[in-house]
């Protein structure tokens, strides 16, 4: 009769070692839920930073590009010739000159 005394007690210590099983598990999966929505929250907003940065990107290429083509018309015959005469004051020798009246 003794053992059926001890095959109760170990079934009760299996009962709680489920139970304690059961709350880590329970507990590890809260965890994780937890984790997993603060890990969609910082992918969002590195998603965005991303957008963000793509947009400045093309802003600087179209920046970029500008400057390209200011450097190619300051380095143009037109952007020199337009300077000499209105800096300098220079002109071509069969250019007419108007002077006004003082």
């Amino acid at each position: 009769m003794k053992m059926a005394g001890q095959k109760k007690q170990l079934s009760m210590g299996n009962r709680l070692g489920m139970y304690a099983i059961a709350l880590i598990v329970f507990v590890m999966l809260v965890a994780f839920l937890v984790q997993s929505r603060s890990l969609r929250a910082e992918n969002a907003a590195y998603a965005a930073q991303i957008d963000e940065l793509e947009e400045g990107i093309q802003d600087e290429e179209i920046r970029a590009e500008e400057i390209d083509e200011l450097g190619d018309y300051l380095n143009s015959d037109e952007y020199i010739e337009k300077l000499a005469r209105e800096k300098l004051g220079l002109v071509y020798e069969d250019d007419v000159i108007y002077r006004a009246a003082e």
